[in-house]
């Protein structure tokens, strides 16, 4: 059970405050757990049931994969030989493109050429 205690000093002065104070306590003395914080109810005893019948069913691992005897290395699948490659070259070629992509955007660019055709002088914001 979860308990709000409120001390004299911070005692609330209005009556609305009162009442929300008093609102708070009752609904702080239901017992925690029959509802999640996402507002969706706690599992029942039927279904943390069935839940730990499924548990027994299967051994537990990951994927179901029972490790090795002492001594015995795991044998990989296929795929598990070309997915670290895969995946460090796909990252390697995002930072690349990432990293080396235009500093300004064809707006700018334009924006940048239409003040040229115009006359405008550069914009210069120090001057030295």
């Amino acid at each position: 059970w979860e308990v709000v205690a409120l001390r004299c000093s911070q005692a609330p002065r209005s009556p609305m405050l009162a009442r929300g104070a008093r609102s708070l306590r009752a609904s702080s003395l239901r017992p925690a757990g029959l509802r999640l914080a996402s507002g969706v109810p706690a599992r029942t005893p039927e279904q943390t049931e069935h839940l730990e019948k499924l548990a027994e069913e299967h051994n537990g691992f990951l994927f179901g994969e029972v490790p090795p005897p002492p001594g015995e290395k795991r044998k990989k699948e296929d795929w598990e030989y070309y997915y670290p490659p895969l995946m460090t070259s796909a990252l390697a070629l995002f930072l690349f493109t990432w990293l080396n992509q235009p500093l300004s955007s064809v707006e700018d660019e334009a924006m940048e050429e239409a003040k040229r055709r115009m006359g405008f002088e550069p914009d210069v914001h120090f001057k030295q």
